[in-house]
């Protein structure tokens, strides 16, 4: 069956685990060339087995800019990136660690900065570049990850006019049962699911299935541009405690 992707050379930055994973995967059933990225050999191998099929993959260190540049410089074949790397964490501004907020930032800001920047550049015409963003209500308690998101909208805006006619879109979720949260207990994970779910308007926190056809959407979609699409059940309606 072909479709907008067949035979198409996308590359998915994290996607090894989560939502990354599960869009690559869809991305692979459409027909795609496709290369997954990420820091770690074993979870790379361990993920092309699970997609199946002829599945490439690459090593890259989005934290580190020289990486990342060395990733993309003998790269001019994509048509499709999309970048899932990026570490969050809550707090706010008077009860932060200040070294662990640095490290956020450098993870969802600039480790997306550098892709967009080195890899950007290597995208076909016509082709997409796709971050992946956060959102939720203001004012919120992660308070470094929703300022790097809000640099990443910014970054987006930019790129899309400097890129063009490459697309450049960011898709924000909010709370996704992932495995991102698999480091707290089963009991304290369930209370802030159960606390979030009761204040949304859609009563419960997304599963990966909710949100990564959006990403498959927004990247075959040849008129969205510049934009944040919010994948968040309608938390930006509610104020969350």
């Amino acid at each position: 069956m072909n479709t907008t992707l067949t035979n198409k050379n996308v590359v998915v930055i994290g996607g090894t685990s989560g939502i990354g994973l599960a869009v690559a995967k869809l991305i692979a059933q459409r027909g795609a060339n496709l290369t997954i990225v990420s820091r770690s050999v074993e979870s790379l191998e361990k993920a092309a087995k699970e997609i199946g099929g002829n599945v490439q993959i690459g090593t890259i260190d989005t934290l580190d800019e020289n990486s990342v540049k060395e990733f993309f410089a003998n790269r001019n074949d994509i048509d499709h990136l999309l970048n899932f790397a990026g570490d969050s964490m809550g707090g706010g501004v008077l009860d932060t660690d200040i070294s662990q907020a640095r490290n956020a930032m450098e993870s969802k800001f600039w480790g997306q900065f550098y892709v967009g920047r080195y890899g950007g550049v290597k995208i076909k015409s016509g082709g997409s570049l796709t971050f992946t963003g956060g959102s939720g209500p203001r004012p919120h308690q992660a308070i470094a990850t929703v300022a790097a998101n809000a640099g990443v909208n910014l970054l987006v805006e930019s790129l899309a006019k400097e890129l063009a006619p490459v697309r450049v879109n960011v898709v924000s979720p909010y709370y996704v049962d992932t495995p991102m949260w698999s480091g707290m207990m089963d009991a304290e994970r369930k209370a802030l699911f159960d606390n979030v779910a009761k204040q949304l308007p859609i009563g419960r926190v997304a599963k990966i299935e909710d949100v990564a056809p959006t990403f498959v959407h927004v990247i075959e979609s040849t008129y969205l541009n510049g934009v944040d699409i919010p994948v968040n059940g309608g938390a930006v309606l509610q104020t969350i405690e």
